[in-house]
């Protein structure tokens, strides 16, 4: 459900007024009753003062009635010739005429002489005040359980010869007297003596209700006090207590209480004004927002659908309001929004399918003028794809900026050199596509030399000359490709033709796309390979010629794929090394053979083996690392491991390749430079090259009975590893008249057909246990 903007601006305004007026009418209510709960807390504060002062004024009432005893004549008299009877007998009376509830008379040492109650532990305070005191004096005390106020009066005759006490009860009629001053109740709460944590613990309220009177007062006299708090808190009431008495084990306090309800009460009336007047100022604010909201939707209305219109690329008609306020420029600002859009979506539309360098169509816009052409049953497209060779280069030696004017130059001079009808674009960094009804068809590529004239003069910018090095590739279409895609995939397999080729022009050739379709399979199944397993090796044997003994085998890696069938290494090898793969598949090997020669091992076969190692693995400095270290985990010598070499890692990168050979021979490893004699390694670098052998590459080997030339090669180069301190082993010998020469020329080591084929490791255990050196020496012997 969609809520008008009108709907929603009302709720809006409402909503924020309401949380006003709700936001300041809590406010107020809440001040309210922080004030009302402060006016109860200073009643209180009011109350506890008048208490006090209730007391005193008691105290010197009843001071003065009992001053009038101890100055009677005949009292004195008694007391001075010690007339018990008499004493008695005045104290009763008097003590009955001011309405005393405890009567005492003590030494002037502190004896209590006569008393009508027992004092307790609280007259040793009484006695204290008896030594302190000169004249009488007032204390509040606790005898029998109840709390008395107490007056003591000295009685001179003319020296002192006693103290009379009056003790007075603080019951109801006190507390009554003073709920009737302040409004506020009193709660007296005493206690005569303590043990541990229970306590006799009593109280005396003005409340009607006494609510603590059935509550379980328990523990120190300061938790009692709390929990009578509390206890009147949780009924409504605010309370403030007041210590009278605190001599442990004997307290007396008073707990004044006024109810919360009752002063809350009080503001009634005011809190319902202010939520009648809250309430009846929402209401006309909802109005008022309504008729505003009313007058501002209308032209809001108009710019919205002016809005969706330019939206839906609409952009003919302009808005127009009548309104000159914000609105009024608020339409103006579309129209002139709408004109920038429709400009903007121009360009942008130019930019999406030309090269922002060059200003030619790019790919995607070569793509739809492909589509566009129509071809009839006697017209053909070329489609040209021309390559700027050396554009890298150059960059690398000028800079990006000035290759890209270099590159913004020839598509000018390209341009220039169309014919009618034909198309331009830039499909890549440094690759132009010309698509041209205007070739003859007899000779296409001779019709493209117009094209390649254009690059025969160099390009000058910044006073310096640029000669480019073009490749043109062609495709013929329809006879040669129906899409776009295949045209330029095609196209690009045409000029990587010509720059094998050496030309500068190549048409596509049919069956060169499934070559590069196939190349693309084998490179995607052998990932699959390497991730999920499809690899075996195969063993052929070494022979040691000196030792005559089986000293090692090399390992030679086969791949069965499960859509591709049998793959031969002269096919995956090298589309390994160029995507980088070929790494990884030579850990794998590695794991392998060594996996494999410690089983060997075990069986008691003392067999080496031979591993192939790419340019690629020489040069990477991670897998040098994890071969040293797989081999440290095995724990065999690495002597055993014999890495062979070729000489391409050297001619790319001599220095690194040597640095990581040295880690490799002084780890321990056994180096051999494999197909020697085919590469590009002079002598110079072999005599640096940290290497134990030289394999002599079959190329020499298959025909060496019948070759002189092959015959001086080989005995050249195997006096010249003698002399260097290498040995020598030959591969491809196929049968004994090459074997003999190479005894004869004092070769160390052999391997081919003519000793064994590549065999799994279930045929070479077998093999190696039915091998008949005798019968070996008598052939080759």
């Amino acid at each position: 459900m969609t809520i008008s903007f009108r709907t929603r601006l009302l709720l809006i305004f409402t909503a924020l007024l309401a949380v006003t007026l709700t936001a300041t009418t809590l406010s107020a209510l809440r001040a309210t009753d922080a004030n009302t709960r402060a006016n109860a807390s200073r009643e209180l504060v009011v109350a506890e003062r008048v208490f006090q002062t209730l007391l005193d004024e008691n105290s010197r009432e009843l001071t003065d009635r009992t001053t009038l005893l101890t100055e009677d004549f005949g009292f004195r008299q008694a007391i001075a010739t010690n007339e018990e009877d008499t004493i008695i007998s005045v104290l009763a009376n008097h003590g009955d005429r001011i309405g005393a509830d405890l009567i005492m008379l003590m030494s002037p040492q502190g004896e209590v002489l006569t008393s009508t109650h027992d004092i307790g532990a609280d007259i040793d305070r009484v006695r204290a005040g008896l030594g302190s005191q000169a004249s009488a004096f007032s204390l509040l005390t606790l005898s029998e359980h109840e709390p008395y106020q107490m007056v003591m009066v000295p009685v001179d005759a003319p020296q002192r010869v006693a103290w009379v006490g009056m003790g007075f009860l603080l019951d109801n009629d006190l507390l009554s007297r003073f709920r009737a001053i302040t409004s506020a109740d009193v709660t007296l709460i005493y206690r005569e003596r303590e043990f541990g944590n229970d306590s006799d613990v009593q109280t005396l309220s003005t409340m009607p209700t006494q609510p603590l009177t059935n509550v379980d007062l328990l523990g120190p006299y300061d938790d009692v006090v709390s929990q009578a708090t509390q206890q009147l808190r949780d009924q409504g009431l605010l309370s403030r207590y007041a210590t009278l008495l605190d001599q442990p084990p004997v307290h007396l306090g008073a707990l004044l209480t006024v109810s919360l309800a009752d002063a809350v009460a009080a503001n009634t009336r005011l809190r319902t004004q202010m939520l009648l007047i809250a309430l009846a100022a929402l209401v006309v604010a909802a109005v008022v927002t309504l008729l505003i909201a009313r007058g501002i939707t209308r032209p809001i209305d108009a710019l919205v659908a002016a809005a969706r219109r330019i939206a839906g690329g609409d952009y003919q008609q302009t808005v127009s309001l009548k309104n000159t306020n914000e609105f009024g420029v608020l339409g103006q600002t579309l129209n002139t929004m709408q004109n920038d859009i429709q400009q903007r979506e121009r360009h942008i539309f130019y930019q999406a399918r030309h090269d922002l360098k060059t200003g030619l169509p790019n790919l995607e816009q070569m793509a739809q003028r492909f589509a566009e052409v129509s071809l009839g049953d006697d017209q053909q497209l070329a489609v040209v794809l021309m390559r700027l060779e050396n554009v890298g280069a150059l960059s690398d030696v000028y800079g990006l900026a000035f290759m890209d004017e270099i590159v913004r130059l020839a598509a000018e001079r390209l341009v220039h050199q169309l014919r009618p009808g034909d198309v331009a674009g830039r499909v890549g960094n440094n690759e132009f596509l010309v698509l041209t009804h205007a070739l003859p068809k007899g000779d296409c590529v001779q019709g493209l030399t117009e094209y390649l004239a254009v690059f025969d003069q160099a390009i000058e910018h910044q006073d310096i000359d640029i000669m480019l090095d073009v490749r043109l590739g062609l495709v013929i279409c329809p006879d040669q490709a129906h899409s776009f895609e295949d045209a330029l995939r095609r196209a690009n397999i045409a000029v990587s033709d010509a720059r094998v080729h050496g030309q500068s022009v190549e048409q596509y050739q049919s069956g060169r796309d499934e070559s590069h379709l196939r190349k693309l399979t084998v490179t995607s199944r052998l990932q699959s390979a390497i991730e999920h397993g499809g690899f075996e090796l195969l063993f052929q044997p070494q022979y040691d010629l000196r030792k005559r003994r089986i000293h090692s085998a090399e390992a030679l890696l086969r791949w069965h794929d499960d859509q591709l069938g049998r793959m031969f290494p002269d096919e995956f090898i090298p589309l390994a090394e160029q995507s980088g793969d070929i790494t990884q598949i030579t850990e794998w090997v590695v794991t392998e053979a060594i996996a494999q020669m410690t089983a060997w091992r075990a069986e008691g076969h003392d067999l080496g083996v031979s591993i192939n190692l790419s340019a690629r693995d020489i040069l990477n400095s991670h897998f040098i690392d994890r071969v040293i270290e797989r081999t440290a985990q095995t724990g065999f010598e690495r002597k055993h491991l014999m890495l062979e070499i070729t000489e391409s890692a050297m001619v790319t990168d001599t220095d690194l390749a040597l640095t990581h050979l040295k880690r490799l021979y002084d780890a321990g490893f056994d180096l051999a430079m494999d197909d020697f004699g085919t590469g590009y390694s002079s002598l110079a670098q072999l005599k640096t090259m940290p290497i134990h052998e030289l394999k002599i590459d079959k190329s020499f080997v298959l025909k060496l009975d019948e070759d002189q030339d092959d015959q001086h090669i080989v005995r050249a180069t195997i006096e010249m590893a003698h002399h260097l301190g290498l040995t020598v082993i030959a591969e491809g010998v196929e049968n004994l008249a090459a074997l003999t020469l190479l005894k004869q020329m004092g070769c160390d080591a052999f391997q081919g057909y003519y000793l064994s084929k590549p065999m799994a490791v279930s045929d070479l255990k077998p093999w190696l246990t039915a091998f008949n050196e005798t019968t070996l020496e008598s052939n080759y012997g």
